[in-house]
């Protein structure tokens, strides 16, 4: 096992692209589009000075994620036309409007933000109608105790409301994204292996089968790990990207969701012919489960039943909703031990069934002979 560690690495020294650029890019991508450090996206806002759309602006004032700068409707619109990529809300009694050139992630996320502006308002109005303002302001107390509102969230989040952490959801989604890539450029050397005829030379040398297997795949396992580590390293460090006390637990299941890429990998190169041919797989497979799995957008936002019942086929589900409850949820390993017990159920399922696949072919390739 040293010797195909040893020999990984210097190919790996002499052909480094595809790490550096996975890398590279998913730092980039998740900075840019999460905003950079500590910055606040201007949103331009007029209301119509009715008390709830006053009352929702007020509200708005406080988030720190957006900076929101009062116009009058004739500004707001003057200066949106003036400028496409600027993000304008008109606010009424009991609607809003958002005015943009493009159905953007920030688009969606300030009419989110928006929306519960007004629903917290209209929950107000009514706990004043039944119960009085002493009433509200008990409300309010209780609401404000963290503990509290924890269980509260956690028991409404599917249907109601969601959180949302615009610099996590492009981290977590573009980390889980790229990563696939590298793991993958890196198992397909076992394809390769096998078609120049290293593989059997090995397997003369009196290495065993259980130990190329698992050379190449721990070492696979380790670059796609360490990648992921180095993103996360970013970001908490350097960029302080807040991870909601949650380090160790982003590593865990990182490292996981590692394994599950592994055993894909090992499935799609059993079925592909060529390492041209699993490389187009791997390219069509990755972006689809990205869509499915959450990682462009946040999957509370979609409106297709069609895409949200096939989220389950997509690894990158399990893995990005384990992130963001041990993060912006505030929950335990424990509390989504569902999501990590089946990333591990399939990842052992994969590898068993992908080495079986490439033995059966190694097999069909030497009787043909």
């Amino acid at each position: 096992m040293k010797g195909i560690w040893i020999a990984r690495a210097q190919n790996l020294k002499r052909k480094p692209l595809v790490l550096l650029t996975m890398t590279f890019m998913t730092v980039v991508l998740a900075y840019v589009l999460s905003g950079g450090v500590g910055g606040q996206q201007a949103i331009f806002i007029t209301n119509d000075h009715s008390k709830t759309s006053s009352d929702v602006l007020d509200k708005l004032k406080y988030l720190e994620d957006y900076s929101f700068h009062p116009l009058s409707k004739t500004e707001l619109e003057e200066k949106i036309e003036g400028d496409p990529d600027l993000i304008g809300v008109l606010l009424t009694e009991s609607t809003y409007t958002v005015l943009s050139s493009a159905e953007t992630d920030v688009v969606r996320n300030v009419s989110l933000v928006i929306e519960a502006a007004y629903n917290e308002m209209a929950f107000e109005k009514r706990i004043v109608e039944v119960g009085g303002r002493d009433k509200w302001n008990e409300v309010n107390r209780i609401l404000d105790d963290e503990e509290a509102f924890e269980i509260e969230i956690s028991a409404m989040n599917e249907k109601q409301t969601f959180r949302y952490d615009g610099a996590l959801q492009s981290l977590f989604g573009y980390m889980l994204f790229f990563v696939f890539y590298t793991i993958s450029t890196n198992v397909q050397f076992i394809l390769e292996d096998k078609r120049t005829g290293v593989w059997n030379r090995l397997k003369l040398a009196s290495i065993s089968r259980t130990k190329l297997y698992f050379g190449h795949l721990s070492f696979s396992f380790l670059i796609g790990f360490l990648q992921m580590l180095l993103v996360l390293l970013v970001f908490r460090f350097i960029v302080e990207t807040n991870m909601y006390g949650a380090f160790s637990e982003i590593i865990i299941i990182s490292s996981i969701y590692v394994l599950l890429v592994l055993a894909i990998s090992l499935i799609i190169i059993s079925l592909a012919k060529t390492v041209s041919q699993s490389g187009v797989v791997v390219s069509l497979l990755a972006v689809a489960f990205a869509m499915l799995g959450g990682a462009y957008w946040p999957l509370e936002i979609v409106q297709s039943e069609g895409l949200l019942n096939m989220k389950w086929l997509s690894p990158i589900y399990y893995a990005m909703e384990a992130l963001k409850r041990v993060t912006i949820y505030g929950e335990t390993l424990s509390a989504v031990s569902a999501y990590l017990w089946m990333m591990l159920l399939l990842a052992a399922t994969f590898i068993a069934g992908g080495i079986y696949l490439l033995e059966k072919k190694t097999e069909r390739g030497h009787s043909s002979e």
